[in-house]
């Protein structure tokens, strides 16, 4: 019997780490939102259960839930961003770490000391994980919908190992997924969070996402 993939949302209980959450439990995997409070978690995994359409979802501290976890989701604001994953390190060797923050400062984004989110946690962590950006431009309120269109998602890390096993997690879901290079790259996708806040202000829109052409279904 194939193992069951479990996935851990640290800082979990906000928009992003929520929604997130209803898309991955619908397929069958298995999900773990974490928070400081084992309390809020649970509160809000019980707040969920009327849009839960299937599957079943978890609320644990954000250390017990990376403990039970194959992969770990870091879905926090970029304040408490680097903190999250020192605190985590150690407990997070051998799993795949999804990095979905994006720098911002009142809507707006700058580019962080080490270059980007993901390099920040990368470089915290070293050789113990992979860690591959991914979600940055995907609207949480799409994602909270089960029949919503996703935008493209654009994937970018160091390994391509984990960047592969992401992008066939997030297929799960419904996503078109790019392998969009190195880590070196992530800054740019993450820049791009800045660009469709702007366009959802502008335009009165709040599911503003980016579409990629040009590319075969067999070049994915």
């Amino acid at each position: 019997m194939e193992k069951e993939l479990s996935v851990a949302i640290v800082g979990g209980t906000g928009n992003l780490g929520t929604a997130l959450a209803l898309r991955l439990a619908a397929p069958g995997v298995r999900v773990i939102i974490g928070s400081r409070d084992r309390q809020k978690a649970k509160t809000v995994v019980e707040s969920l259960g009327k849009s839960l359409w299937q599957g079943k979802i978890e609320g644990e501290t954000n250390q017990e839930a990376v403990k039970e976890a194959d992969v770990v989701v870091v879905a926090v604001p970029y304040e408490g961003h680097a903190t999250m994953v020192a605190d985590l390190k150690g407990q997070l060797s051998g799993k795949t770490v999804i990095d979905t923050v994006v720098p911002l400062n009142k809507g707006k984004p700058f580019t962080p000391p080490a270059g980007s989110a993901l390099l920040e946690a990368q470089e915290i962590l070293g050789a113990e994980a992979p860690v591959v950006g991914a979600l940055h431009n995907i609207s949480a309120l799409d994602l909270n919908e089960p029949d919503a269109p996703l935008g493209d998602v654009l994937i970018c890390g160091n390994s391509d190992a984990a960047k592969q096993q992401v992008m066939e997690i997030l297929r799960r879901i419904g996503a078109r997924c790019f392998d969009a290079g190195p880590a070196a790259n992530a800054y740019v996708v993450e820049g791009l969070t800045g660009v469709l806040i702007h366009l959802n202000r502008k335009y009165k829109s709040k599911h503003a996402s980016i579409r990629i052409t040009g590319i075969g279904e067999k070049s994915r």
